[in-house]
């Protein structure tokens, strides 16, 4: 996995890839990041839920709440406007984009900086949401980790970009292009990341196909606890927990 430090806003190939998480007992930290792009540690982010119905602002406070258990951050949903990430719907579309991280700081407070699209099923919806909240704490696209160890046919994917009137220039910089090394922060490949796009063939030689993962992988969890880590002594627990109390952060109800 890959934190991302090139500039958004980045939308769909076939939407993110999403699969299930590996059943493999030994967890392994994965992923791909670019520290610049990574929110200061414990940071209180407000989020806003713009143009949204009710249904789907539980919808996407659901899915942004599974990365809350794997970091140090705090989420805040606020009513108004001026969150430091602001969302909005599109109904018409099944694809959605995000800033990476904090270059949302840098855009204007008057635009959003992810959207989400509900023209699909409620499982692609979701996982969608989890693949661009994952760009909004400052990750990048799993199938461009300078490890990866899938196969492009690169006339395949040109051919494919070419059919939906987009650029081989875009061909290169959605999929072939890989992250350089010297720019990001990888742990190991993780073709079952949320953060993976999905491939099959004709644009695959190997693997056959990368389907599309739906939930968080255990790679995904690691690695975003890497890169936020909790601080596990009781001090650090306490000072966590009044910091919820005080800044009233929008949280699950605990069991």
């Amino acid at each position: 996995m890959t934190v991302c430090n090139l500039p958004p806003p980045t939308s769909s190939y076939n939407t993110a890839a999403f699969t299930t998480p590996e059943s493999n007992p030994t967890r392994h930290k994965r992923g791909i990041a670019t520290p610049d792009k990574l929110w200061p540690q414990h940071s209180v982010l407000k989020i806003a839920l713009l143009d949204m119905t009710d249904a789907q602002k539980t919808l996407v406070k659901a899915n942004i709440r599974k990365w809350t258990p794997h970091t140090n951050l705090h989420f805040k949903f606020v009513d108004t406007a001026h969150g430091d990430i602001r969302i909005t719907a599109n109904n018409t579309s099944t694809a959605g984009w995000s800033y990476i991280g904090t270059d949302a700081k840098n855009i204007s407070p008057s635009e959003t900086t992810m959207s989400i699209g509900f023209g699909s099923s409620p499982e692609r919806i979701e996982a969608q949401v989890l693949h661009e909240f994952g760009h909004a704490l400052g990750l990048r696209h799993e199938h461009q980790h300078p490890d990866r160890t899938l196969v492009f046919d690169e006339d395949e994917v040109y051919k494919d970009y070419e059919s939906r009137n987009k650029t081989r220039g875009d061909a290169y910089h959605d999929v072939l292009k890989k992250s350089h090394r010297s720019t990001v922060k990888t742990s190991p490949y993780d073709e079952q990341s949320i953060m993976h796009y999905s491939f099959s063939k004709p644009r695959l030689k190997s693997p056959n196909e990368i389907p599309k993962p739906l939930q968080l992988s255990d790679g995904d969890k690691g690695f975003i606890q890497s890169l936020y880590p909790q601080d596990s002594t009781p001090a650090g627990q306490l000072i966590y927990t009044l910091m919820k109390v005080l800044i009233k952060t929008d949280r699950p109800p605990t069991a």
